[in-house]
């Protein structure tokens, strides 16, 4: 048995000291977690991450695919696929099936929901010191641990490709990305798409290294970085592999395809560069592996798409007009707004205008700060760099063109959803790329490092702490004060959105400018606020459901908005808002005759009558003073 003294010593300078230096390394990573979290956090503030979240709470409640959050669009949509009237009882309200979300990330969200005690109600005594909505919370969690693991897999592939500096380095720089950090705790489905990227390309890395190794040349030494570069060796030999485990593994990257495309639809078209891939790198072996990689991600994927076809009529469901959406025919949100039974399609020169709109946008903002700080610039020489290996260039070539495929489906794809929140989206597909973005650079800055003339060795860490400083300063300049509102207030504050909601029953639906917001803080049914009054509103209120309530928001009130919208002929929305606030008066005919007096300056509640008593007083015709 050793004694007290050698364990001591063996961990001072045996190979115990590498478990202290991993343990602390854990800490600080955890430390960081904890202060980023209580110092950083704010509640959800996008449609993606809130309609996500009320479909998996759905899913988690034995309801199903369903959807409270109602889009005129989907009500036409049905009608025609059904060729009858929807929605015409309360039931139907709260069966109507989801037409736009694909299903990955709320079921994988809905597990946790079952593992964890969600706390969906807000108590009444919280709400005045409100900070944080316990579900969203929980739900970060998940999402941050995605995030661990996919800095775990970046360090992986950074030590399979090139050395032990570089995987460090790449990782240290991955879980110090601000960006990454604020996608993880925003509810959206980034972490995930990023654990399925991250191992679909580790399973091609091993794919190519098994098909190289039956290359003649296969004995050869190379590097990982052109030899002027004088990087360090590639990690293992190769090893030869059975056509059984080319076929395990291709049936892995199949699954992986389907499981993305599955969790964003617009990474279907991975297919493209994978199967490229496929065919062009792995020699003998890429007739079996190309084949049966697409045709698994096809049968993963083909139930949802036929689903989607016998609800909507589409096989992407009402995300297939995110390419027309932000074009002359259907400007901003207008599309999903409007009762259109039959949508009809932009002309081509519509298209290529969206695109050349959205492209400079594109390449000043979400490229830059893919990495963070000048680390783009470095990812972008990487891969203009030679390789040696004829494995890295390979790879660098996937990632090449998965970017350049990337770019043009993000800006051919941008919605009103980009605009209302630019910097955190569901519509960014470049963040997803971010780990490449490290895995590159890195090694280009030791090689950089390598070449550079220093006084003496001892510099060497000076520059290399220096440098990873310098990446991670806008996590560091967000941490600095001042301390930001725990949530996206005024327009999502969840105890008076839960308040408001829940003055209605349970079948009985609202009308709102934030159906997402409602549907769940709330859980109960919204339609979305229609584009007009007159017919789009009266059309849902007459002909299909009848509308008990309806709440206005900063979204619609908001003064910035105010002059586009009161030139616009079909903005009456606003109109209305200046009635009910300024003139005290709602329209003629309009069926909602009780306004609440005291919501907010800048927000609108009308319903049937006063569903807020007894909490307020309000006068018995019609709208208080």
């Amino acid at each position: 048995m050793p004694s007290i003294q050698e364990i001591i010593h063996k961990f001072e300078v045996g190979e115990g000291s590498g478990y202290l230096q991993k343990l602390a390394l854990i800490l600080s990573l955890l430390a960081l977690l904890v202060f980023y979290n209580v110092r950083e956090y704010q509640g959800f503030a996008t449609v993606e991450a809130m309609e996500s979240a009320h479909l998996a709470r759905q899913l988690s409640e034995g309801k199903g695919f369903t959807s409270l959050s109602l889009r005129p669009l989907a009500l036409a949509h049905e009608e025609t696929q059904k060729g009858e009237g929807i929605l015409s009882t309360s039931e139907d309200v709260l069966q109507h099936v989801d037409m736009v979300s694909p299903p990955a990330y709320p079921l994988f969200l809905s597990l946790w929901m079952r593992i964890l005690p969600f706390e969906w109600e807000i108590p009444s005594h919280r709400s005045e010191n409100f900070t944080r909505y316990q579900p969203e919370v929980l739900i970060s969690f998940i999402n941050q641990g995605l995030f661990l693991l996919n800095g775990l897999m970046v360090f992986y592939l950074g030590r399979k490709l090139f050395d032990d500096s570089v995987a460090w380095m790449s990782m240290a720089c991955f879980f110090c990305a601000d960006l990454l950090w604020r996608y993880s705790f925003s509810g959206h489905d980034t972490m995930l798409l990023t654990t399925w990227m991250l191992l679909l390309v580790i399973g091609l890395v091993a794919l190519e290294r098994a098909s190289r190794a039956e290359e003649p040349d296969a004995s050869e030494p190379e590097e990982a970085l052109d030899s002027e570069l004088e990087t360090s060796p590639i990690d293992s030999p190769l090893k030869v592999q059975s056509s059984g485990w080319f076929l395990g593994v291709a049936c892995s990257v199949g699954l992986l395809l389907g499981l993305a495309g599955l969790t964003r639809y617009s990474f279907l078209w991975m297919l493209v560069p994978t199967s490229l891939f496929a065919l062009l790198c792995l020699g003998k072996r890429r007739w079996l592996v190309t084949p049966v990689m697409i045709l698994t991600a096809l049968l993963v994927v083909a139930p949802w798409l036929a689903r989607n076809l016998e609800v909507s009529g589409l096989p992407f469901g009402l995300r297939s007009y995110a390419l027309y959406m932000d074009t002359a025919d259907y400007p901003e949100d207008r599309l999903e707004r409007s009762l259109l039974g039959e949508v009809t399609a932009p002309g081509l020169n519509q298209y290529l205008r969206k695109t050349f709109e959205k492209l400079p946008d594109i390449s000043s903002g979400e490229l830059p700060t893919l990495g963070g700080s000048f680390l783009p610039f470095l990812f972008f020489m990487g891969l203009l760099i030679p390789f040696n290996n004829k494995g890295l260039r390979r790879l660098r070539w996937f990632t090449l063109g998965s970017l350049v495929l990337m770019v043009v489906i993000q800006s051919l794809g941008q919605t009103y959803l980009s605009e209302q929140s630019p910097r955190i989206n569901g519509e960014n597909h470049l963040v997803v790329l971010a780990p490449w973005v490290f895995l590159f650079a890195v090694p280009i800055f030791y090689s950089l490092l390598d070449q550079l003339p220093l006084p003496y060795e001892g510099l060497r860490p000076a520059v290399v702490l220096s440098f990873f400083a310098f990446c991670s300063l806008p996590l560091w300049g967000h941490l600095l004060p001042p301390r930001p509102l725990p949530f996206a207030y005024p327009t999502y504050k969840p105890p008076l959105i839960q308040e408001i909601a829940q003055w209605n029953q349970p079948e009985e639906a609202l009308m709102s400018d934030i159906p997402w917001a409602v549907a769940w803080y709330g859980n109960r049914p919204c339609y979305w606020l229609s584009r007009r009054v007159d017919p789009d509103f009266y059309g849902i209120h007459d002909e299909r459901d009848a509308i008990e309530a309806l709440y206005l928001t900063q979204m619609t009130t908001d003064l910035p908005f105010m002059s586009s919208f009161l030139q616009d002929p079909e903005g009456s929305w606003p109109r209305f808002y200046m009635d009910v606030q300024v003139r005290r008066n709602l329209p003629d005919g309009f069926p909602l005759k009780f306004g609440h007096p005291g919501i907010m300056l800048d927000q609108v509640y009308v319903s049937d009558r006063q569903r807020w008593l007894p909490a307020f007083k309000s006068k018995k015709d019609g709208l208080g003073d």
